[in-house]
């Protein structure tokens, strides 16, 4: 009776091995903690363009400052709509600040010539107006 016993295990062994195998590797994949290589801003950008997309404009703004720290033009442009715009882009939770969306208008222009430039040009260019007069040292 022994022995039958130890054959039907035996014939068993190999499927067993192979799910506790699976069993631990899955257990060191969730284990993991950190997330491998940092994101690039281009990452960034993709997950505020999501998070806009979803309508959770808190984690758009997180995600788009993140990248415009790191010199993402298009980031950088589309930060500083998203602040000026405020309310009427977003709905009253999202408040507006022309000062700091000016700047990161200004800051993408700077990069590069082309749609940023105009944006800028257009919303801030010389003479200053009354509404970001302040926003600069006299």
């Amino acid at each position: 009776m022994k022995i039958t016993t130890w054959r039907h295990w035996g014939a068993r062994w190999p499927g067993m091995a192979a799910i506790l195998l699976a069993l631990h590797a899955s257990g060191a994949a969730e284990a993991k903690t950190s997330l491998g290589q940092p994101i690039e801003p281009a990452q960034q950008y993709a997950l505020a363009l999501e998070a806009q997309t979803q309508g959770d404009y808190a984690a758009m703004l997180a995600w788009l400052r993140a990248a415009a720290r790191a010199d993402h033009a298009p980031a950088q442009r589309m930060l500083g709509i998203a602040l000026i715009g405020g309310p009427a882009l977003y709905g009253p939770a999202q408040p507006a600040d022309l000062c700091e969306g000016r700047a990161w208008l200004l800051r993408a222009a700077r990069q590069n010539e082309g749609p940023a430039q105009d944006v800028a040009y257009a919303l801030f260019g010389r003479p200053r107006d009354a509404l970001t007069a302040h926003c600069e040292p006299a």
